[in-house]
C-alpha cells in the first residue's frame, strides 16, 4: 500500500509541478506580455483540486504554500488561499463519535450543535453551537487523521525529492526547508490541548490592548481532539468590499495588525506564528 500511494501521489502531483515550473519562470521574468492570466488561473486551480483530492496532508501543504510568494506566482496564491477555510468537511456522523468519546453525550453538554460545518481545515472542521445560551464554535479533528498524517508524511518525504528534479534549483532549497518545518509542526497542530493553552497565554499577554480579540476557551468542553471557544463573528481581512461597506479604514487596519504581531513577537514570549488571511475582523479588530 505505501508504494502504491507513493506512485499515486507522484502521478497526480507531477502535472502541477511541471506547470508550476513553466509558470514560475514566466512570472519571474516579469514580462507581462508573456503571461496568460487565464492559463495561470487554470493551472493554479488544477493544483488546488489535486491537493484536495490527495487528502488532509496535501491540503495542509497547499495552505502553507498559499502564503509563500517566494515560491508561487500570485495567481497560485489566490487559488490556494481557498484552502484556508473552505476545505470539504467529513460528514457529521463521522465526527459525532469523536465528540461523544471525549466529552460524553452531546445533548448533555450542548444546547445544540449545527451539523453543517461552518469551516473546514486540513486537520479539523468547525461547527456552530450553543452552551447555556451562549454561541460557541466547536473545532473537531478529522476522523482518523493521525493515521492518515503518519502515512502521508512518509509518502511526501519520498515524493518531494523526485518532484523537485523537475523544478528550478532556487525552488528546491525553499521546498526542502519548508518540508522540514512542515513535518516538524504538523503533529503538534493535531493536539488541541496545546492550541488551547497557547490561546489562553496569548489572550492574557494581549489583554492590555483593544486592537485584538481572542476568543475564550471552554476547558470543560475541550480535549486533545476538540476545542470549544466562544463564537465571534467577523470579516475576512481579504474581503475588501465588505471592509469598505463597514467603513473600516484599511490603511489603519494594516498598521494595527502589524502592531499586534510585533507586540507579540518583540514583547511577549509567545506569539501567533501563522498569520494568514483566515484571520478575521470584529469591529475593525483582528481576531483568530
Amino acid at each position: 500500500m505505501p508504494a502504491l500511494r507513493t506512485l499515486q501521489v507522484l502521478f497526480r502531483l507531477l502535472p502541477s509541478v511541471l506547470a508550476l515550473r513553466k509558470d514560475r519562470k514566466t512570472w519571474i521574468k516579469q514580462d507581462r506580455s508573456q503571461i496568460n492570466p487565464g492559463q495561470f488561473q487554470k493551472n493554479a486551480r488544477k493544483m488546488l483540486d489535486t491537493f484536495v483530492s490527495l487528502g488532509p496532508v496535501y491540503i495542509k501543504l497547499g495552505q502553507w504554500l498559499s502564503s509563500r510568494a517566494d515560491i508561487l506566482p500570485q495567481p497560485y496564491l489566490v487559488e490556494l488561499a481557498k484552502l484556508q477555510d473552505s476545505v470539504p468537511a467529513a460528514p457529521f456522523e463521522q465526527v459525532r463519535p469523536i465528540i461523544e468519546r471525549d466529552l460524553g453525550s452531546i445533548l448533555e453538554h450542548f444546547d445544540e450543535i449545527d451539523t453543517n460545518s461552518i469551516s473546514g481545515a486540513s486537520l479539523g472542521q468547525v461547527y456552530r453551537g450553543t452552551v447555556s445560551g451562549q454561541q460557541v464554535v466547536v473545532k473537531v479533528k478529522r476522523p482518523g487523521i493521525e493515521k492518515i498524517v503518519e502515512q502521508d508524511i512518509k509518502v511526501l518525504k519520498k515524493v518531494l525529492p523526485l518532484a523537485m528534479r523537475f523544478v528550478d534549483p532556487n525552488l528546491r532549497h525553499s521546498a526542502r526547508a519548508m518540508l522540514a518545518q512542515f513535518t516538524e509542526t504538523i503533529s503538534e497542530e493535531m493536539d488541541y490541548t496545546a492550541e488551547s493553552e497557547n490561546l489562553k497565554k496569548i489572550k492574557e499577554a494581549m489583554k492590555g490592548t483593544d486592537k485584538v480579540v481572542i476568543p475564550a476557551v471552554f476547558d470543560e468542553l475541550s480535549s486533545k481532539n476538540i476545542l470549544t471557544m466562544e463564537y465571534i463573528p467577523g470579516i475576512k481581512v481579504t474581503d475588501v468590499e465588505r471592509l469598505d461597506r463597514q467603513g473600516i479604514d484599511r490603511e489603519q487596519l494594516v498598521i494595527d495588525v502589524h502592531k499586534v504581531f510585533f507586540t507579540m513577537l518583540l514583547k511577549h514570549s509567545i506569539f501567533h506564528a501563522d498569520p494568514h488571511p483566515g484571520i478575521r475582523l470584529w469591529n475593525g479588530r483582528p481576531h483568530k
